[in-house]
């Protein structure tokens, strides 16, 4: 005998004798978090009890829990809510339930042109999910909104993401649109140094990551990456140092970081 198919939750429209449009009112600009379900409230002239789930509430009215209603989140809770909801379960691994969040969160603030920050999100939980043409429309997105405040990070995400996509001419050519809206921008200086590695290029790669380190010592994540490429060449001096200043958060000095680049132009010459 084949498997007995799951049941479908059956949802309604009215609960207790509130239809769902009445309830969506009672509950509009609240917040539910995860972490609170169930939770029942009495008192005005209804009394309910909510389930919260990602992307909806299960709610019914006086009692009649017989009678779920199924309300959407987009449809009464605050964007900064959703939000929460994302960090929620992105902080515990759920990526899936995260996607669904974001979505309703995407849902609510659709034809906006504003904030940034939750398409932002949204590239990171599907680039988890390892979904990587959404991620990087939602990079590229986050980049577009009038309120957008890191151009340079959100362009180096999505040209992470066509690079990852085997296009890398168009990551070159965001990294590089990146440093034209933030010429002094560590992060794309660094990333930059990362693609042309990834290209084979090393005498480049360690041409950007020296000039971060140039341009502020404490930049730690430049000497992981510094001490990697030197292993590679098979350097035995800078490997160590390098990787004690990553692991310690202790920057090299001017004198050593200069010696240091000096001894890397030999490797890359020989």
């Amino acid at each position: 005998m084949g498997k007995k198919k799951a049941k479908e939750p059956v949802f309604y429209e009215e609960s207790g004798g509130v239809t769902k449009a009445e309830a969506t009112s009672m509950i509009q600009g609240l917040y539910f978090s995860p972490e609170q379900s169930p939770m029942g409230v009495v008192g005005g002239k209804f009394d309910y009890g909510i389930s919260s789930f990602p992307g909806f509430v299960l709610m019914f009215c006086n009692q009649d829990s017989e009678h779920p209603m199924q309300i959407m989140k987009r449809d009464f809770m605050p964007l900064n809510g959703i939000m929460q909801d994302v960090d929620y379960y992105a902080m515990h691994g759920d990526y899936e339930s995260a996607a669904a969040c974001v979505i309703e969160g995407i849902e609510q603030n659709k034809g906006a042109g504003v904030h940034w920050e939750l398409y932002c999100g949204a590239g990171e939980v599907f680039w988890k999910l390892r979904e990587m043409d959404l991620a990087g429309d939602m990079f590229l997105t986050a980049y577009q909104c009038s309120d957008c405040n890191q151009k340079a990070h959100v362009l180096c995400q999505a040209a992470a993401t066509y690079c990852i996509r085997q296009d890398p001419n168009t990551g070159f050519a965001l990294y590089h649109k990146a440093l034209q809206e933030e010429p002094e921008s560590l992060e794309t200086l660094h990333d930059l140094g990362g693609f042309h590695w990834d290209m084979g290029e090393l005498d480049k790669a360690a041409q950007y990551y020296f000039s971060v380190l140039k341009k502020d010592a404490a930049y730690y994540n430049s000497y992981e990456e510094l001490s990697n490429l030197f292993g590679q060449l098979g350097d035995m001096r800078w490997p160590k140092p390098f990787m004690d200043c990553f692991t310690q958060k202790r920057p090299l000095s001017r004198t050593d970081l200069a010696a240091a680049e000096a001894d890397m132009q030999k490797l890359l010459e020989e």
